[in-house]
């Protein structure tokens, strides 16, 4: 097997770059021969190394085969010519996908149904994915985050915080007035499980033109769920856990935003070389129909979870929900949540990917909004930290209780870092945990004295000046030490596809 594995990610990139340039010319245009690309050694070897390495490389689908038990046996060359034979001769036919129920983390009692699919449709779903994704990437809409290459929940975050900043000044010198007063909390039901095949095949033939692309993305569509030996047609929805599931259901939902071209970008201004002009003259749209006290929508959109922004009357915010549900409806199958979907004032403040979004008044600077640390999230991680620290769980030491709390810690302070007053609540939550911890040390020690609990609380390793709970090179992380600061949107980084070096080789 050919293991030159820069010699096939070169090959790859000028393909996807040659694709990407070629969209952004000619938007309206379909790609008409993609098939020898996808069949290529070179891009079979590419997705079977993404397959091998993902975490889901010990998972089986319904053949009981996993990714790793192919390569301890050495088959990789063997299973890659196989596949590759089968696809040429058209005898590939994807097969169900194994359905596991995955508890929603908060919900108890409540499941996401996830769908394994086979290590050989993993590699052919990557490998489409990979020539699919550069065509629609450039042409996906700039106030979309989920699911895409170099975008977060951080930068989602901080664009509708930069959207909501006032920019009028008043004779105070104060921040007056508010570009948006009320949003529209969108909630789509069952949205990866209903996305109509019918929609989403037309959206996909708009830009592919390889009768032969489309045809497996169909089959993949209606390739169906094995649950408890059970046989379920998928007449619709995409299964999640696919790897080109995400990037399907992108597709769909950019519908979303084509409703709010206006004043999102507006793709007739925008040109081949300066693609920003569309996003400018929404902006100008924006401000002109805001000035002339007409309705202003703006929507922004994580994978499936969306808000749209209102500029105008409660009236107009509820009149607009009710439109935007029958147009989901109408054009992709997909329903609201009646009582999930909400329109809510802007001073209230609304929940958006588990982060608090409000205008807040400072005496001042006057109104400016705000993402904070919502208090009940904090509330689940003190609960969380105080069930690793029960009586039950003292037969462990206290490194191994540490390096069963630290990663939970990080990966928290990590995902809060860029709110407002971060800090305040990273301190609250370190004592909290270093309370929870001599107690844990008491009930595990309850004939230790004081001067012998304070020698597991010593001086940290990473900062001398603090005292942490430690057990020889394993330490207490605290959140405090997390770097706090606002996220900035030019932190976003761009695909490699999409950054041109000179002329594609493909």
């Amino acid at each position: 097997m050919d293991t030159d594995r820069q010699a096939d990610d070169a090959w790859i990139l000028g393909v996807q770059r040659k694709l990407y340039q070629w969209s952004q010319a000619y938007p309206n245009d379909a790609w008409r021969d993609m098939w020898g690309w996808l069949t290529d050694t070179r891009m079979l070897r590419h997705a079977w190394r993404h397959v091998a390495s993902n975490r889901g490389a010990r998972a089986a689908g319904i053949d009981g085969v996993t990714a790793d038990s192919i390569r301890k046996k050495g088959k990789e060359q063997r299973f890659l010519e196989r596949l590759q034979a089968e696809l040429r001769s058209g005898a590939y036919r994807p097969s169900p996908s194994r359905r596991k129920l995955i508890p929603k983390a908060g919900k108890p009692g409540q499941f996401r149904p996830l769908g394994i699919p086979t290590v050989k449709d993993r590699v052919v779903q990557c490998a489409v994915k990979t020539l699919l994704e550069p065509i629609f990437e450039a042409q996906f809409w700039h106030v979309s985050y989920g699911f895409r290459p170099g975008r977060s929940t951080q930068a989602a975050l901080e664009h509708i915080r930069r959207a909501l900043l006032p920019q009028k000044i008043g004779k105070d010198g104060r921040r007056e007035g508010m570009p948006y007063n009320w949003v529209i909390e969108g909630d789509i039901k069952g949205c990866f499980d209903n996305i109509n095949h019918h929609h989403l095949m037309n959206r996909l033939r708009a830009r592919i033109a390889d009768r032969r692309v489309t045809g497996l993305v169909g089959q993949f569509l209606k390739a169906g769920v094995l649950a408890e030996d059970q046989f379920l047609r998928t007449n619709s929805g995409t299964p999640q856990g696919g790897i080109v599931s995400p990037l399907l259901a992108n597709i769909a939902l950019s519908a979303i935003e084509e409703r709010y071209e206006r004043w999102t970008c507006q793709r007739s201004k925008a040109r081949p070389d300066n693609p920003e002009l569309g996003v400018i003259a929404a902006r100008k749209a924006r401000s002109r129909d805001r000035d002339a006290g007409r309705c202003v929508f703006l929507p922004i959109r994580y994978a499936d979870d969306f808000v749209v922004l209102v500029s105008g009357t409660q009236k107009d915010a509820i009149a607009e929900k009710a439109a935007l549900a029958e147009y989901l409806r109408a054009i992709t199958g997909l329903e609201l949540s009646p009582e999930k979907t909400k329109v809510t004032a802007m001073t209230d403040g609304f929940e958006f990917l588990g982060f608090h979004v409000a205008m807040r008044w400072d005496k001042r600077y006057g109104y400016g909004p705000r993402v904070e640390i919502p208090k009940a999230k904090a509330v689940d991680l003190r609960r969380k930290v105080k069930q690793l620290t029960k009586r039950n769980s003292v037969m462990v030491g206290l490194g191994t209780k540490l390096r069963e709390l630290n990663p939970i810690l990080r990966g928290w302070a990590n995902y809060y870092r860029y709110c407002a007053y971060a800090g305040w609540v990273f301190t609250g939550l370190d004592w909290y945990v270093r309370d929870r911890m001599w107690r844990w040390l008491r009930m595990k020690r309850p004939k230790a004295g004081l001067r012998d609990m304070r020698d597991a609380f010593l001086p940290s390793r990473v900062r001398p000046t603090w005292r942490v709970w430690r057990e020889g090179s394993v330490e207490q992380y605290l959140l405090a030490w997390t770097p706090v600061c606002r996220y900035r949107l030019a932190w976003m980084g761009k695909p490699d596809f999409a950054m041109s070096s000179g002329e594609p080789d493909a």
